[in-house]
C-alpha cells in the first residue's frame, strides 16, 4: 500500500465527495480529497493542488480510469531513484471487458490483462532518456522536490493536450533522467469513449513546442 492516497478532483459533484468520505472509514491508509470548482478541464491545476498537500517525498501518479496491478506501488518504489522520472505504460481494456469489470468489480472478468500489458511493453523497447516519448500522466512517478524545482504542472494549459509531456520535458531540461519502465507497474485503462475535450489542443501543443524550443524548466503558471 502507499503511505497515503490523494484524490485530485477537478470539479466533481457531491456524489464523489460522499464516496470518498465513505471510503475513508475503512481505508488502509490516509485518504485525502483535494477538490476545485468546475471551471472547465483544469487537470494541471488540481494536480498541483494535490502535490502541495502530499506529505511524502515520492509521488506515484495515476488517472481515475486506471486499474492498478496488485504490485503496482511496490514496482514503482523498486525503480525510484534520485534524479529520475519513471514513465510507466498502460494497456487499454476493451469496451466489453470494461463493462464486465464494472458490473462485478472483479479482475477475473478482464481476460489476460497482464499479457496485454506485456504485449504493449514489447512495442516500446528502445527509448532515449532525453526524450519523453510514451509519457502518460496515468502512470508516472517523480520526486515531490523535483516537481517543485520545475514549478509543477503548467496551469496555462487548459483543456486536453500534451500536459504530461510538457511536465516531463521540463524535468529533463532540469537534469532529471526519463526512465521508461516496462513489464512492471502494470496499469489497465478502462474504456470510456471519446471525451471530446481537445478544444485547446492546438494552443497547448504550441506551448509544449515552445517549452522544448526555449529549454524551459519552470512552469509559467504553476505550483508557486
Amino acid at each position: 500500500m502507499p503511505d497515503e492516497v490523494i484524490v485530485a478532483d477537478d470539479g466533481s459533484g457531491n456524489e464523489t465527495k460522499l464516496v470518498v468520505e465513505r471510503m475513508k472509514e475503512n481505508f488502509p491508509c490516509p485518504l485525502i480529497h483535494v477538490w476545485q470548482e468546475d471551471e472547465g478541464y483544469r487537470i494541471n491545476a488540481i494536480r498541483n493542488k494535490a502535490i502541495k498537500v502530499a506529505k511524502y517525498p515520492y509521488v506515484i501518479q495515476i488517472d481515475g480510469d486506471i486499474l492498478c496491478d496488485e504490485n503496482f506501488v511496490r514496482d514503482h518504489i523498486q525503480f525510484a531513484k534520485a534524479n529520475r522520472l519513471v514513465i510507466g505504460r498502460r494497456t487499454d481494456i476493451s469496451s466489453s471487458d470494461t463493462e464486465k469489470y464494472c458490473q462485478k468489480l472483479n479482475y477475473a472478468n478482464i481476460p489476460n490483462f497482464r499479457n496485454k500489458m506485456i504485449a504493449v511493453a514489447h512495442q516500446h523497447l528502445l527509448y532515449d532518456a532525453k526524450k519523453v516519448k510514451g509519457v502518460r500522466g496515468c502512470n508516472m512517478a517523480y520526486w515531490r522536490d523535483d516537481a517543485f524545482r520545475i514549478n509543477g504542472f503548467e496551469e496555462s494549459m487548459v483543456g486536453k493536450g500534451p500536459d504530461d509531456k510538457e511536465f516531463a520535458i521540463r524535468l529533463i531540461h532540469a537534469g532529471i533522467e526519463a526512465y521508461n519502465l516496462k513489464f512492471y507497474a502494470i496499469a489497465n485503462h478502462l474504456y470510456h469513449g471519446d471525451e471530446g475535450l481537445r478544444n485547446n489542443y492546438g494552443s497547448n501543443q504550441k506551448l509544449y513546442a515552445d517549452t522544448i524550443l526555449e529549454g524551459r524548466i519552470r512552469a509559467i503558471k504553476g505550483l508557486e
